[in-house]
């Protein structure tokens, strides 16, 4: 049987910056790695991080906390990099 009104189910991996919580579609999440050695790439803004290279190929990170006003991520045992597919001028582009 049928809920009326309901077509779709969605998952969402959560996260928390600060005191806030944000959600991701899984549909949209690659993998989740351990924080590691991020490259550092010259004239970038703040938020970028650098680059990674997963399996061979490269994969830019963005510091979230940043992006939305906060303090640099702190490494900790809990800090990871969610690498995830997003849509850049109509182009799917993988990013940390």
């Amino acid at each position: 049987m049928s809920v009326p009104g309901i077509t779709d189910t969605r998952q969402y991996l959560t996260f928390k910056l600060e005191d806030e919580i944000f959600a991701v579609e899984v549909a949209k999440v690659r993998e989740i790695l351990e924080f590691t050695t991020v490259t550092k790439v010259p004239r970038t803004p703040d938020f970028m991080r650098g680059v990674i290279n997963l399996r061979g190929s490269v994969v830019p990170v963005m510091d979230m906390r940043m992006k939305f006003g906060m303090a640099l991520t702190e490494k900790t045992v809990d800090t990871c990099i969610i690498v995830m597919e997003m849509l850049l001028d109509g182009e799917t582009t993988i990013v940390g």
